[in-house]
C-alpha cells in the first residue's frame, strides 16, 4: 500500500508540474490533466478500499448491527468524497459559485441518502421514552 501512495504521489507531481508548464499557453489541457489525474487516484483510492469495505460488510452480519447501516455510511462517503473532489476542482478553474453549489448539492444528497438511519434513530428513541 506505501509503495502505490508513492506512486499516486508522483503522479499528481509530475501533473503539478505539466500543469505549471502549460498553464501559461492554454489553461485548459492543464485543467483537464488535473481532472484526468484527480480520476485517475479516486480510482486508485477505491480499489484500495475494497478489502475493508468487506471487512466492514462481514461485521454488518454480526448481531446488533442492523444490515441497513452499511450501504447508508457507503454512500455517504462517496456523496462526500466526490463532491468535495469536484468542489475543489472548480475552485481550481476559479468557478467558486459552482464549487459552492456542487458541496451543497453534496451535503444534500448526503442528508436524503442518511434519512432512513435518522427514521431509525427517532424509531429508537422513542422505544426508550416508552419504557
Amino acid at each position: 500500500m506505501s509503495m502505490n501512495i508513492f506512486s499516486i504521489g508522483t503522479c499528481a507531481l509530475c501533473v503539478v508540474v505539466f500543469g505549471a508548464l502549460i498553464k501559461r499557453s492554454n489553461k485548459e489541457y492543464a485543467l483537464l490533466a488535473a481532472v484526468g489525474a484527480c480520476v485517475l487516484i479516486l480510482l486508485s483510492a477505491i480499489e484500495q478500499l475494497e478489502p475493508a469495505l468487506s471487512q466492514l460488510q462481514g461485521l454488518s452480519g454480526a448481531k446488533g448491527f442492523p444490515g441497513e447501516i452499511l450501504p447508508i455510511l457507503v454512500k455517504t462517503a462517496g456523496i462526500a468524497i466526490v463532491g468535495q473532489l469536484v468542489s475543489r476542482i472548480c475552485k481550481d478553474a476559479g468557478e467558486s459559485a459552482l464549487s459552492y453549489s456542487v458541496e451543497l448539492a453534496a451535503k444534500a444528497a448526503i442528508l436524503v441518502v442518511s434519512l432512513p438511519l435518522f427514521t431509525r434513530i427517532f424509531e429508537y428513541l422513542e422505544e426508550i421514552t416508552r419504557l
